[in-house]
């Protein structure tokens, strides 16, 4: 049994980028566009949690104004 030895020269680098997994214009724009989606979305759900988190500030403002009533009055 005889083994075979192959001798592997190194690639040039043009060599390289073309058998790389290089992301083309076409690509990048299409990635431009996913991300300006997605912030999109991002910046109306942050908004979004930013009126629930005043509302809920209100509304805990009142419930410790009951609250505060009820000590005052030695209810509690």
């Amino acid at each position: 049994m005889s083994i075979k030895h192959r001798i592997v020269l190194p690639m040039s680098m043009e060599e390289e980028y073309k058998n790389a997994d290089v992301p083309g214009p076409s690509d990048l724009e299409e990635v431009i566009k996913r991300l300006e989606f997605r912030n999109e979305k991002l910046h109306k759900y942050i908004d979004q949690l930013i009126d629930e988190n005043h509302k809920l500030r209100s509304k805990m403002d009142t419930v410790n104004d009951i609250v505060d009533e009820y000590r005052n009055k030695g209810t509690i």
